[in-house]
């Protein structure tokens, strides 16, 4: 008997809450008796717009890269505004234990923007392509003038002593 009757509050709170979740306020319920319907329906609708209940998501991922570089940009020298975003894109595949680790040798004139974004392979079929690399992004943001070099290594994390299995490394000027 306790049990029903739990169960049954419990229910009617739920109905309650969810009422309240609706797309139709009291204001514009009791608007729609009153006639003013158009009025008092847009404004309710310019407050609970969907613009205003997206989900913030992390800066990095409202910054646009100015330079979008590869594996082919090793070596290279690479110019930077005050501000702009370069991002950096490296095949990886961690299900063998390797990530590459980004070093930065002025973190003062570059930064790196938060942890390096992995994407998965996209299968050519429907078919699910288990062990097969992806892609590792990496994004940087110059934040005062001068020069750094960026190290990226491709390598097992948890191993000391052992060579990364590759090297990548770059020199960023910021203007």
């Amino acid at each position: 008997m306790f049990t029903k009757l739990t169960l049954t509050i419990v229910s009617l709170l739920m109905l309650i809450s969810l009422a309240g979740c609706g797309s139709t306020s009291a204001t514009e319920t009791a608007s729609s008796s009153s006639g003013d319907s158009q009025i008092e329906a847009s404004d309710t609708y310019s407050e609970t717009s969907s613009t205003n209940n997206y989900q913030m998501l992390p800066v990095i991922s409202g910054k646009v890269a100015s330079l979008d570089l590869d594996a082919s940009a090793d070596g290279s020298t690479q110019q930077l505004k005050l501000g702009e975003v370069m991002s950096i894109t490296l095949e990886s595949n961690p299900s063998t234990g390797y990530s590459w680790f980004a070093t930065v040798s002025n973190p003062d004139v570059l930064s790196q923007m938060g942890e390096p974004e992995y994407i998965e392979p996209t299968p050519s079929s429907s078919t699910l392509i288990v062990g097969a690399a992806g892609t590792e992004t990496f994004m940087f943001q110059g934040t005062t003038t001068g020069s750094a070099t960026i190290t990226l290594d491709y390598k097992r994390g948890w191993e000391t002593g052992v060579a990364p299995e590759k090297t990548i490394t770059l020199t960023v000027v910021v203007k």
